[in-house]
């Protein structure tokens, strides 16, 4: 009793510690869907047979407070291949990877490394990160990428991994694999293994996303959530950092999802090819593995296809069934809600409606041809159902039902509601009932109503088939201008609507027989004569006059003419080059005339009065003229000319005609000359001898008081001034003999540059004015000896040889050194990097030949010193600095691009131990066919040029 007591006892401890462990509590209500949210989509809700969708499935983890960290087992795979000498990315590579392991918990997780180039290299598993991290630094660059096998290489390395621990592979690299379908066979292996697959694309600063390592790289990845790439080196300890974050936190692991496609529906091959990962396909069963799922939501798209013979009706696209473990190590399903697609009809469709159109009474038989016409199809015209004659699946015979004018839209409506449209036009025949008036004068232009029905906007009215002008009113009223008659008498009105419906009524309009003709009378004008030059006003009067009527006197049209009634006009009367009386003729716009003989006569102009010249304002001035002087007379006309001597003079202010002012022109010599005026009419005036030209005045002496600059050394030359007075601005400046180039500032300031001397000497300055007086500032200018520096000296060379090429580093030791000294190897300039007094450091100068050259260091004095032989060039290197293939079948004749510097057509290039010809292309590129090999084994492409060779690892595969 007391055993079965106790019993009991423990039986409830045990129950109450189950129900109080918040794990297994929690544990017991976590759900599929509180992990894991699967959806699925679709582009169209509604399709017909053989029609494609597509279908969307999206999922997202959700990580829950259940979920610890997993151990992992990581191995590190790092590219070493040559192309990671580029931007620094094998140390950048290096110093991410530290950086990964001293993240990493490896109380949790351990970590090895695989390094590859042309072959896989491993360092094992451990929780040491000293010991790992000093493996990194023992890396090296080598040769291919060889990225299948360090994969292969990784994926059995976790085949040791613990038990608790998810195996994990993180590789970064720069380069497309050797073999690309290789590489990503191992990947899928190492995934299919369960896996999970980080990658890391180091692409170039300006690659795509579009550039093979990165496609690639990706295709390798677990998933797009767990591939990254990065431009460059930089940001690559931002990437590792990222997926040290993400190890061991996973919402849901061994992830498969399993979609099974419909009956109805066929899957489209390819539409999944762009999944990572890429899925497993058998028949109409899609399914997707994920070793990890983290956050990131994921999506994969497939498209799927209606069969040809699937019944009517809605159905589920598919179903999908999803299988996970969490973190805790429970196992989950969830079977996801699926969206429902309607396999529908084809949709009718309408090609042809013959007629196209009809009366707006109906009743007219119309047959409407297409495709997909179901039986008890409805037929509508607008928003009248049409009575059906006959129907087939092709072909609708209807009677159109009446409606008002104008296009409607033909409906076809099959029972499943789907409808094709097509247009169908409805005329109404127009009727003519009378015309007001009905009859008008032949020359036309009256306006004319037309009564009636169904008139249309924009409708054309013809007269006796002429159009005429017409304006819409209503559907029962136009309005037309009548057109001038061909002929008199009763004519045909027709009226055309623009949808070509007509209506002809027969002599339903009539033209009137033309007036007689009229005459043109002119019979006075106002005013009966003027001066030649014409202008006045004047009316003509008369009869019959017309609106636009043109009035002649002689030959000269009237420049402006103002219609005012049938018998009379206001005419601006033209010139005329006679005198005399000539005829007034008035034109009408017809052609009709009528003249006046003799009615106008243009006057004579008075004869004009001769000019006079009475006197001069002044009667003398400077032979050099430009003086304003006033003439004074009588009769001045404002063209005159005006001479003094036989220099003539434009007026140059008219005051009056009593009254002129003129300039003086200059003179040659002085003396008296006489002053004339001349009209345009020939009349002249003048005065002889009435003006006198005096002699100009002697002019100042020049003078020199200082120069800006007093000595120069020999040699060289300067700009100074010099100040004085009475200089002209013609003068001539001369150091001694020698005449310098000179500008004249003023007439007390002269810009000069110096001549240039070869000896020292003080010497005379003089200013010569062009009349011959000068001024002379006795030893004024002093040239002075130069006294040079010490010539340059050089006492060592920091070496004696070098490429051809030039630009090699060298240090000139020595003396006397200049800031601006020059430094000569051969004819060639060198760079000159820093000079000081003792020490040259320079860029050598490119040679083109082999063999010795003289070094020469000139200082900016012009001393120098000379170094005979003291430099030797050398031929230059050739080096690889890539090729177009790393590897090739051990058959041979492969073409090989082999890129460079300084190739030329003297190379010797050997494969392995023998040597093959090529094709010199440049001096960067040559090409190669690679000779056949006993065996697969890698060795080495070699270039050499003088005794220099540059080699580069070839795998014969």
């Amino acid at each position: 009793m007391n055993f079965l007591k106790t019993l009991k006892l423990f039986l409830i401890a045990i129950l109450i510690i189950g129900i109080i462990t918040p794990n297994s509590t929690k544990a017991a209500i976590i759900k599929a869907t509180d992990l894991v949210s699967i959806n699925k989509t679709i582009s169209k809700n509604s399709l017909v047979p053989n029609e494609v969708i597509d279908v969307t499935l999206t999922i997202k983890g959700t990580p829950q407070d259940v979920s610890s960290v997993k151990p992992n087992d990581v191995i590190l795979i790092i590219d070493k291949s040559g192309s990671m000498s580029a931007d620094n990315r094998m140390n950048a590579a290096k110093v991410a990877a530290k950086e990964f392991i001293d993240l990493m918990d490896l109380t949790k997780h351990k970590v090895g490394i695989v390094d590859f180039d042309t072959n896989a290299y491993s360092f094992p598993l451990t929780d040491d990160k000293n010991a790992a991290k000093n493996y990194v630094d023992t890396i090296q660059l080598g040769g291919t990428t060889n990225t299948g096998d360090a994969v292969r290489l990784a994926t059995s390395m976790l085949k040791n991994k613990r038990p608790e621990a998810q195996p994990t592979i993180v590789i970064m690299s720069d380069g497309a694999a050797n073999s690309t379908p290789d590489a990503l066979a191992a990947s899928r292996t190492a995934k299919d293994a369960g896996i999970t697959f980080y990658s890391i694309a180091l692409l170039g600063p300006n690659d795509s996303t579009d550039s093979a390592p990165n496609i690639l790289l990706k295709g390798m990845s677990t998933s797009s959530e767990t591939h990254y790439f990065v431009l460059g080196s930089i940001g690559l300890s931002d990437v590792y950092k990222k997926i040290v974050e993400q190890i061991g936190l996973a919402s849901a692991y061994n992830v498969t999802i399993t979609d099974t496609i419909s009956s109805e529906f066929e899957l489209v091959k390819g539409s999944y090819k762009d999944h990572i990962p890429q899925p497993t396909v058998s028949g109409n069963t899609i399914q997707w593995f994920i070793s990890e799922l983290k956050t990131k939501e994921l999506s994969f798209t497939y498209q799927v296809r209606s069969k040809s013979d699937a019944a009517i009706g809605k159905y589920p696209v598919a179903q999908t069934y999803t299988t996970f473990e969490a973190g805790n190590g429970l196992k989950y399903t969830l079977d996801s809600q699926n969206p429902m697609v309607e396999i529908k009809n084809h949709g009718p469709i309408i090609t042809n409606i013959s007629e196209e159109k009809g009366p707006v009474t109906g009743g007219e038989n119309v047959t409407i041809t297409g495709s997909n016409f179901l039986p008890n199809t409805k037929v509508y015209f607008g928003n009248s159902l049409a009575p059906i004659i006959s129907e087939s699946a092709t072909e609708i015979v209807v009677t159109t039902p009446p409606s008002a004018r104008g296009t409607i839209t033909v409906k076809v409506e099959n029972t499943d509601r789907q409808f094709a449209l097509g247009e169908y036009y409805y005329y109404a025949e127009p009727t003519i009932k009378y015309l007001s008036p009905a009859e008008g004068p032949f020359e036309g232009g009256n306006r004319v109503l037309i009564f009636g029905s169904n008139f249309m906007k924009d409708s054309e009215v013809y007269i006796d088939n002429t159009l005429a002008e017409s304006t819409f009113g209503t559907g029962q009223r136009l309005s037309v201008i009548v057109p001038q008659a061909k002929v008199s008498g009763a004519v045909n009105v027709k009226i055309v609507n623009p949808d070509s419906t007509e209506i002809e009524v027969h002599d339903s309009y009539t033209y009137l027989p033309p007036l007689p003709p009229v005459e043109v009378e002119v019979n006075s004008v106002s005013v009966n004569s003027s001066q030649l030059t014409g202008g006045i006003i004047t009316y003509v009067s008369g009869k019959n006059f017309e609106h636009g009527a043109k009035v002649f006197f002689g030959e000269h049209e009237a420049p402006s003419v103002s219609w005012m009634n049938s018998s009379k006009i206001k005419v601006t009367v033209p010139s005329a080059e006679s005198a005399g009386f000539t005829d007034i003729k008035v034109v009408n716009p017809d052609n009709k005339e009528g003249i006046l003989s003799d009615g106008f006569e243009y006057l004579a102009p008075p004869e004009k009065p001769k000019v006079e010249l009475h006197k001069l304002g002044s009667d003398s001035g400077v032979i050099e003229g430009g003086e304003l002087l006033y003439l004074f007379g009588k009769n001045i006309d404002r063209n005159a000319k005006v001479f003094f001597g036989s220099n003539e003079v434009p007026i140059y202010n008219f005051v009056n005609i009593s009254k002129i002012r003129v300039r003086v022109p200059a003179a040659t010599i002085p003396g008296l000359v006489s002053v004339k005026i001349e009209n345009p009419d020939g009349s002249f005036a003048e005065l002889q001898d009435s003006y006198e030209y005096m002699p100009p005045p002697t002019p100042p002496k020049p003078e020199i008081d200082r120069l800006s600059l007093t000595d120069l050394l020999v040699g060289e030359t300067s700009t100074l001034y010099l100040f004085g007075k009475n200089i002209s601005p013609l003068a001539k400046v001369f150091f001694g003999d020698i005449e310098a180039n000179s500008v004249i500032v003023t007439a007390s300031k002269v810009r000069i540059i110096v001549p240039t001397a070869t000896l020292p000497e003080k010497i005379d300055v003089k200013v010569l004015n062009p009349d011959g007086q000068e001024a002379i500032l006795v030893d004024g200018f002093e040239y002075k000896e130069l006294i040079k520096d010490p010539a340059p000296r050089a006492l060592t060379f920091s070496q004696q040889s070098g490429s051809m090429a030039g630009g090699e580093t060298m240090t000139i030791t020595g003396e006397n050194f200049k800031s601006n000294t020059k430094v000569f190897f051969g004819t060639r300039a060198a760079t000159v990097i820093s000079a000081s007094d003792t020490v040259l450091e320079i860029k050598t100068a490119p040679s083109t030949t082999i063999g010795s050259a003289t070094i020469k260091i000139v200082n900016p004095d012009g001393q120098e010193h000379v170094e005979v032989d003291a430099y030797n060039y050398e031929d230059l290197k050739a080096t690889i600095t890539r090729m177009s293939l790393s590897s090739g079948p051990i058959n041979g004749s492969t073409t090989v691009y082999i890129y460079g510097t300084n190739f030329n057509k003297n190379l010797t290039v050997t494969v392995g131990d023998i040597e093959v010809p090529y094709d010199f292309l440049g001096a960067t590129r040559i090409r190669i066919k690679t000779p056949k090999a006993n065996m697969a084994e890698t060795v080495k492409i070699s270039v050499e040029r003088s005794g220099f060779k540059d080699s580069r690892d070839y795998t014969y595969n």
